[in-house]
């Protein structure tokens, strides 16, 4: 859900560093694949049976209002069912299925995830017949794709083709779900009950501000919940409307990552800019990286190349604080606009990670809660990570973007102009190429992402007294907050306004009990980095 303040516009927020780098690996392009009957989706839930596409719930209207929306004329209700190389479209009602069962299906922002032939389809938020008001759904629905595939396009009973099962466990919207190994991963998201308001301080919205963990079994009636666990990170962890994606860790193990988000907690509305590395040992933020040119969900595509140790996450437009200008200048908008900008994340074998903008951009403002779904003779790496060395030199269809809100022309943020009536779900199919090692007129520009807050903290271990000293790359208002072993925010510093250069700050650590800490510090709500430090 999408909990935007209408704050004034911002002017230029600082020049961008750039550094020409010769011509890139690879680019990027898009055209449209025109497919008659394509069904208005934004924020639902996908997966692919035969090069066929089954697309289940979301919204059909556009940007929901500042207070209201998600009701339930706006929202999908049949499953569609969409091959991409026939252009062909079916589709089918859900008002068949038992009342639990439409509620959820008809649900947004719910986390999803395909597992061979099974879509995992958890929470989602929507209005509840049965409640009388807006909830977020506590379940857990197992889909056979197949089955529903064949059900859609010839007919028969729909409902052996579901099983729900019903725990607050999954009461998450907002969220996302992945998996390392047989081990599912629901990160990140917020539960919503009641109306939908934008105020920050809706007493109905909670964020998990967790890794909820669980694994599934046989059991006598289908599959059951075999384990659950959660862990906690009220900083790193409060975000939700952001993407996670699989990512290769420098020393080559497969993981997540997880990307820019909103909302930082009290910082007023401002998205998460840092991202975030989880593992099946836990979780650590990146230090020393932001990421400015994508603060929302939107289509996103990871490819590995093995052979320079490099990791690249891409983003396709959405909604974004920051943008270039004709002249390379990041301009920031503290009401997140719609954007039209293509970037890549990447991890070089150094371990550091630089952000930068190609060249092409998206056709016109959309991305915000659409779905990447890749062609399907890609070479895979991992899950969903395509394998970019087996990419032979040329232009590849790598997939297509589906569904998103669209705002027309120059509308770029309807939402704060109280305007959200004239967005609309989209039903245009973006197919995505990748130009690999093709000569370009246009050189990669990295953007300055990167970056040290020259942290040195003393003694530490301390018993009395920590000391913290910083050297600040530019004036700014300069926070922190201490978190325990539990990921629990124990205590925050507003420092104010500081100048550049070096600070030195003593933190009293007699007041805590012995363990270990994280220290955040945070510059401008733009830059921060985090060190581990012990209490004895």
């Amino acid at each position: 859900m999408n909990k935007i303040s209408g704050y004034l516009w911002l002017p230029l927020l600082f020049v961008l560093s750039v550094e020409l780098q010769g011509q890139g690996q690879f680019q990027v392009r898009f055209d449209t694949l025109p497919i008659p009957n394509m069904p208005r989706l934004h924020s639902f839930a996908y997966a692919v049976y035969e090069g066929k596409w089954l697309l289940i719930g979301g919204r059909q209207d556009g940007v929901h209002p500042k207070y209201g929306g998600f009701d339930t004329p706006g929202a999908n209700q049949r499953i569609w069912v969409v091959d991409p190389q026939t252009t062909q479209t079916w589709d089918r009602p859900i008002a068949e299925l038992p009342d639990t069962l439409q509620e959820q299906l008809r649900s947004a922002n719910m986390e999803f995830l395909q597992a061979g032939n099974e879509l995992l389809f958890v929470g989602g938020y929507g209005y509840s017949d049965k409640a009388k008001d807006h909830r977020t759904y506590p379940y857990l629905t197992l889909i056979d794709v197949p089955g529903v595939v064949r059900s859609v396009m010839e007919g028969g009973p729909l409902l052996p083709h579901f099983q729900q099962i019903r725990d607050t466990f999954f009461s998450v919207t907002g969220g996302q779900l992945q998996h390392l190994g047989d081990t599912l991963y629901l990160v990140g998201g917020h539960l919503f009950d009641g109306i939908y308001s934008a105020n920050s301080d809706n007493p109905t919205q909670r964020y998990t501000e967790a890794i909820r963990k669980f694994t599934l079994g046989s059991g006598a009636n289908g599959k059951r919940v075999t384990s659950k666990s959660e862990s906690t990170d009220q900083l790193n962890l409060h975000r939700r409307d952001y993407n996670l994606s699989p990512h290769v860790f420098q020393n080559r193990e497969v993981g997540l990552m997880a990307f820019s988000g909103v909302f930082q907690p009290g910082l007023a509305l401002a998205p998460f800019l840092n991202i975030v590395g989880i593992r099946a040992s836990g979780h650590s933020p990146v230090s020393g990286f932001s990421q400015f040119l994508a603060n929302y969900h939107c289509a996103r595509i990871p490819l590995y190349a093995a052979a320079k140790n490099e990791m690249h996450t891409l983003f396709f437009g959405g909604m974004s604080g920051y943008w270039l200008d004709a002249r390379d200048s990041l301009m920031r908008d503290a009401r997140l606009p719609f954007v039209k900008t293509a970037s890549r994340v990447t991890r070089l074998a150094n371990g550091s990670y630089e952000e930068v903008p190609f060249a092409a951009e998206l056709p016109y403002y959309t991305g915000t809660g659409a779905e990447f779904i890749k062609a399907e003779t890609l070479p895979l790496y991992a899950h969903e990570i395509i394998d970019f060395d087996k990419l032979s030199k040329g232009s590849h269809l790598v997939g297509y973007i589906v569904g998103g809100i669209v705002t027309p022309g120059s509308q770029r943020n309807p939402f704060s102009s109280n305007a959200a009536v004239i967005t609309s779900a989209n039903n245009q199919v973006l197919r995505v190429f990748i130009e690999k090692d093709l000569t370009s007129s246009t050189p990669a520009r990295p953007l300055d992402g990167r970056y040290s807050l020259i942290t040195k903290i003393y003694p530490n271990p301390a018993t009395e007294l920590w000391n913290l000293n910083l050297q600040l790359p530019r004036a700014g208002h300069l926070r922190a907050t201490l978190q325990d072993a539990a990921g629990r925010i124990v205590q925050t510093w507003d420092w104010g306004q500081q100048t550049s250069g070096g600070q030195m700050f003593e933190l009293p650590a007699s007041r805590y009990a012995p363990g270990i800490y994280q220290l955040s510090v945070n510059l401008d709500g733009v830059f921060s980095e985090t060190s581990t430090i012990v209490k004895q």
